[in-house]
């Protein structure tokens, strides 16, 4: 009896069907590169990931590694990133304490609305994301070409 049991649990999945997808990031009909784009499915299933080029193309993978993204309709969301031709945003500077806490903090307010020199326009210092876009993914093989 446990070997039926243990035999039924192995043979079930709960990953969707998934279709190829690929396609290019653009803004202002330029490439849109070094960014991740992230599918994530509104009905079942996991999100996929992939990861812009140098002409702003990119594949999408599955949560598990497969090639694909789950078959139905997606929010989109793009992290990270910059237009081809453009110099990529700056990294958040590191910073090596060598004196006393309190000597670090004198003078080191910022003023509020102004960004500290050396990090992205994101408020935690973290690259930038873009939410609202959105993807429908078709069974096949899919070209999908998303505008910012």
């Amino acid at each position: 009896m446990s070997l039926l049991i243990g035999t039924l649990g192995c043979g079930r999945s709960d990953k969707p069907s998934l279709a190829e997808v690929s396609g290019k990031l653009m803004k202002e009909g330029k490439p849109f590169v070094n960014a991740q784009v992230e599918f994530y499915p509104t009905i079942n299933g996991a999100a996929s990931y992939g990861e812009t080029d140098e002409t702003g193309s990119f594949t999408l993978y599955y949560s598990t590694g497969d090639p694909g993204a789950a078959i139905g309709d997606h929010k989109v969301t793009v992290i990270g990133g910059h237009v081809a031709g453009e110099p990529s945003p700056p990294t958040p500077e590191v910073v090596t304490l060598t004196t006393s806490t309190e000597e670090m903090a004198e003078g080191t307010l910022q003023p509020i609305g102004m960004t500290p020199k050396g990090r992205s326009q994101a408020k935690d210092g973290s690259p930038k994301r873009v939410e609202g876009l959105t993807a429908k993914v078709d069974s096949g093989a899919n070209e999908i070409i998303l505008n910012l």
